[in-house]
């Protein structure tokens, strides 16, 4: 025999330190029971410090542990060993749950010895608690893991894919392939490939991310092109996982499709964008209203009373000739608000398609006169064959509001010249209309330019109504209108028809 042991043994009889120091630090707890007065039993401080109390509060009575102790776990020790003094089996165990102070499930692993008196007889039983709760609660979460992700990997609405630090596939489940029309050949490959290329800048970011923080979620929704053709975004969830060397050597991505909820945010953007065009128009409609045409009233409520007041015929003629110039006034300001009105109310007018070149042409025959007294150089390049969708009467008086006032505001100081042009832009077609006349100061008035009454140069015909009209009836089509202009260089219109809707 090892002579540690031997010394271990002797030092074990001779001093109870050891024998304390092995059951407070080595184990769960002792209990010791006496068979021949089963009530008999005595548990060690160091189980009702394993389950959270106080040893020198309690009494080591057997009420008292056994109450801590599961009752289903407690009738099962107890058969158990009422089983080994049956059966003369000197070793078994049994694991018991016991109620820790705190209310949580602590889980011992009891292996009892049967002792034996001088004659053979059972007399004693020495029980040794191990407390293995963390490992259990480790199992547990293992298998709860497992069964998560086994769930996800089987189940039939989410996608998940493994890249190599490359980008390349390595993994990708049977829900991906049945939705994006893949098959197992698109291991080893790019997975950029299957992503809209616009997209690619977000992707390789979020990748960038998964080195810089790996086992780390990070969140991107990305666009890809369904087996249909269609294109659907889905949303992604990156992770970075560590090789063996500390290293990123793949990329986990768990993801689902939205886009049915990117097409609902993006309607309401829209419908937001409309409220606030709305509002916009609306708040032009009250000062129409609570302004202008309460002063053409207050103005010809007066002239009513001093007409009423007139002495003499001249006076009352005087009179007449204001009333019917105010009256002329309060016509036009209607008019004007009617146009508005007529722009707004048939938003919803069905578009026809319409060459752009032919309809330029027709605008230009019809200003001929202006042209040719004004002696403006007009160039056209717009290709014969370019469509836009469109409500035709918007169309005629946007194209000649615009060529109508390059006239208007022409250049004084330089032969004055016109250029239209067209090109295409995402879904919309552009008309840009230039030319070199007066232009705009647009630090000082770029916010009030399509603004109701607003004129920016001396004209005495100016109404300040035509960019406002053009504006409503541009964005009833769901286009837009942008300007660039420099005073005293010249303006350049910009209508972006747009093509998708």
């Amino acid at each position: 025999m090892n002579y540690l042991y031997e010394e271990l043994d002797q030092l074990q009889k001779n001093q109870s330190v050891i024998f304390d120091f092995i059951q407070d630090t080595a184990l769960g707890g002792l209990w010791y029971w006496d068979l021949h007065n089963p009530e008999n039993r005595w548990v060690s401080p160091s189980f009702w410090r394993t389950i959270g109390y106080d040893p020198n509060a309690l009494l080591n009575e057997a009420e008292h542990w056994q109450s801590a102790v599961n009752g289903e776990d407690l009738a099962a020790l107890n058969a158990q060993v009422r089983g080994c003094v049956a059966s003369q089996t000197r070793r078994c165990e049994q694991i018991v749950r016991c109620t820790h102070q705190r209310g949580t499930t602590v889980w011992l692993l009891c292996h009892s010895l049967l002792m034996q008196d001088d004659a053979g007889q059972p007399y004693r039983v020495l029980g040794v608690f191990t407390d293995f709760t963390r490992q259990r609660n480790e199992e547990v979460y293992a298998q709860e893991l497992a069964s998560h992700y086994g769930s996800i990997l089987s189940n039939q609405s989410v996608y998940i894919i493994k890249t190599d630090a490359q980008g390349n596939y390595t993994y990708v489940n049977d829900f991906f392939y049945e939705r994006f029309g893949y098959d197992s050949k698109i291991i080893g490959t790019s997975s950029l490939q299957s992503i809209v290329q616009e997209d690619w800048p977000k992707c390789l970011g979020v990748v960038g991310r998964c080195f810089a923080e790996p086992e780390v979620p990070h969140q991107v929704i990305l666009r890809k092109p369904y087996r249909d053709g269609t294109v659907k975004s889905n949303h992604w969830e990156f992770k970075g996982l560590l090789n063996g060397e500390g290293q990123v050597g793949e990329i986990l991505c768990v993801g689902y499709d939205v886009t049915l909820l990117v097409e609902n945010l993006e309607n309401s953007q829209k419908l937001l964008a409309l409220t606030k065009q709305q509002n916009h128009r609306l708040q032009n409609f009250a000062y129409i209203i609570s302004h202008n045409i309460r002063s053409h009233s207050a103005n010809l409520t007066s002239l009513v009373k001093l007409m009423q007041l007139s002495t003499n015929q001249e006076q009352s003629a005087m009179f007449l000739q204001m009333l019917k110039t105010s009256t002329d006034k309060l016509a036009e300001t209607i008019v004007n608000l009617n146009e508005i009105v007529t722009a707004n109310s048939n938003a919803n007018q069905p578009k026809e398609s319409r060459k752009l070149r032919q309809e330029v042409d027709k605008t230009l025959e019809a200003l001929n006169v202006l042209i040719h007294e004004s002696s403006i150089a007009v160039t056209i390049d717009i290709p014969a064959e370019v469509t836009v969708n469109v409500v035709p009467a918007y169309l005629d008086s946007i194209l000649l509001n615009l060529i109508s006032n390059a006239i208007k505001y022409r250049s004084t100081s330089a032969h004055p010249t016109i250029a239209l042009s067209c090109y295409q832009e995402a879904e919309f077609i552009v008309l840009a209309i230039k030319d070199n006349g007066l232009g705009i100061d647009l630090n000082r008035h770029r916010t009030k330019l399509f603004g109701m009454y607003k004129t920016f140069h001396s004209n005495e015909d100016a109404r300040g109504v035509g960019l406002f009209i053009t504006k409503n009836q541009v964005e009833a089509m769901n286009g837009k209108i942008d300007v660039e202009s420099e005073l005293g260089t010249g303006s350049t219109f910009k209508v972006y028809f747009n093509e998708s809707v």
